[in-house]
């Protein structure tokens, strides 16, 4: 059992990954979820259940991250950062061909990307995996088929 913390700016390959490398891991997510509380209620709850948690939120600062490292500490289990490094470019192109909802305002995606402090061992994680990102190698790196 173990926790995955996706780092990255809206348009990096978050949900593609997860959704793509990890399909049998509890996905978290505040768009779906929408409030803090219900996010810490589905946190605990696969927990308890001894499920693996991949949690798909920009994670962009050492702040927002600390609460995943906190509660994998109280239960007891690893948890890791992968982070996607991808050129704020490359993220605004993703972006604009989103559709609704998933889309998200450019500003906001340049915001994450002025914000953005990469995860390290340091700060808790027991593992910090780095994911570079670029047009040309995405497909293989995100496995997407």
């Amino acid at each position: 059992m173990e926790i995955v913390v996706l780092v990255g700016v809206p348009g990096s390959g978050k949900t593609t990954l997860a959704l793509n490398s990890f399909p049998n891991y509890r996905r978290i997510n505040l768009d779906t979820l929408h409030t803090r509380s219900k996010e810490d209620e589905e946190i605990t709850n696969s927990l308890a259940n001894g499920r693996d948690i991949i949690i798909d939120n920009t994670n962009t600062t050492k702040r927002s991250r600390s609460k995943y490292i906190k509660m994998a500490k109280l239960f007891g289990v690893p948890v890791r950062a992968i982070f996607l490094n991808s050129p704020l470019e490359l993220a605004l192109e993703r972006n604009a061909t989103r559709q609704g909802k998933g889309r998200v305002p450019d500003r906001a995606v340049r915001f994450y990307s002025k914000i953005l402090e990469p995860p390290s061992v340091e700060e808790g994680f027991d593992r910090v995996e780095v994911l570079d990102v670029n047009a040309e190698e995405s497909k293989d790196k995100l496995n997407i088929k």
